[in-house]
């Protein structure tokens, strides 16, 4: 049971702290609303000056966001135990990646169809952990 004592503080991150966020880390979770409804999965991903690439094969659900629709990116690191981390939410429209996108997929097969995430608003916070009222 959770000690009602406890309160985990939140603070908001500007824009240039997401994006700085962004490119430390190498997976992600893209989602988008689709035939079944709101589908979410995960992807490992890198940055490309403020626009999120990711590749995936071609036939894929995935493959279908070069369409140009509406997806939102999010990538969080928080630690359970001390409840210390931060969460980006990155809003925009997905298309085709350039022609020089590096493809960084860890995973096998052909992975030839390159995603890009053109952000149209980002925003995070960080959660400060947890601390006891007196």
């Amino acid at each position: 049971m959770t000690d009602p004592r406890q309160v985990t503080y939140f603070s908001k991150l500007d824009s240039e702290e997401c994006w700085a966020l962004l490119g430390e880390t190498e997976v992600g979770r893209i989602a988008w609303t689709g035939e079944e409804g709101i589908i979410i999965v995960p992807v490992n991903y890198q940055l490309s000056g403020r626009t999120v690439v990711f590749h995936t094969a071609p036939g894929s659900p995935l493959s279908k966001l070069v369409d140009g629709r509406e997806v939102s990116f999010q990538v969080d690191e928080i630690d359970r135990e001390s409840a210390i981390g931060w969460s980006v939410l990155v809003h925009g429209t997905a298309g085709p990646a350039g022609e020089g996108a590096v493809n960084t997929s860890w995973l096998e097969g052909e992975k030839t169809v390159g995603v890009a995430v053109s952000a149209t608003s980002i925003g995070g916070r960080v959660v400060s952990g947890t601390k006891k009222k007196g």
